[in-house]
């Protein structure tokens, strides 16, 4: 009968063994000197190195995920805002009486929108031109869902129905001349 060998490990060190794996890599001579000169100017022992590489590629793959994450979220959410900045340009275009109650820009305080005309970047229709409302002052326009080229909005006269190169200012909102006496 044969005697099954006994382990000469103290059991600090199977523990240490256990918790500490070897692993080991064959390089080619040109890798492993290079590998070595690499090591000597970082001062780094190899398990240093390859603890810095692990915890460098762990960040990059969760910039990664957090980048594709972000991705997959955008899309719906530009996608309601399309929907919303469309919705509203339908709104002031065809439902709201713009004369009585003017539209007015989000960015400039009490400067109304003046109705303006440009072409959808992403339409399908041989005359892609739709109405919009456009502001004098910070250039801000409502948009639709097949996008407006900014550089192709131009501004209308509410009047004539003929373009002109800057809106009037409603009677509302001019300036009152003050009487000195």
């Amino acid at each position: 009968m044969v005697k099954a060998r006994r382990s000469r490990k103290p059991p600090s060190r199977k523990r240490y063994d256990e918790a500490h794996r070897v692993r080991s890599v064959r390089l080619d001579k040109e890798y492993d000197e290079r590998l070595d000169k690499l090591l000597t100017a970082l001062g780094l022992s190899f398990s240093d190195f390859m603890r810095a590489h692990i915890r460098n590629d762990e960040a990059m793959i969760e910039k990664r995920v957090e980048m594709l994450a972000s991705r997959q979220i955008d899309p719906s959410v530009e996608h309601r805002l399309r929907c919303i900045e469309d919705l509203v340009q339908q709104i002031f275009t065809v439902s709201v009486d713009t004369d009585e109650y003017p539209p007015y820009c989000p960015h400039c305080e009490n400067q109304e929108l003046f109705q303006a005309e440009g072409r959808e970047t992403e339409s399908s229709l041989a005359h892609p031109v739709v109405f919009t409302w456009k502001c004098p002052g910070c250039g801000f326009f409502v948009d639709t869902y097949k996008r407006i080229d900014p550089k192709s909005i131009k501004w209308i006269d509410p009047d004539s129905g003929k373009y002109i190169n800057k809106p009037r200012t409603s009677a509302r909102h001019r300036p009152k001349k003050r009487k000195r006496g």
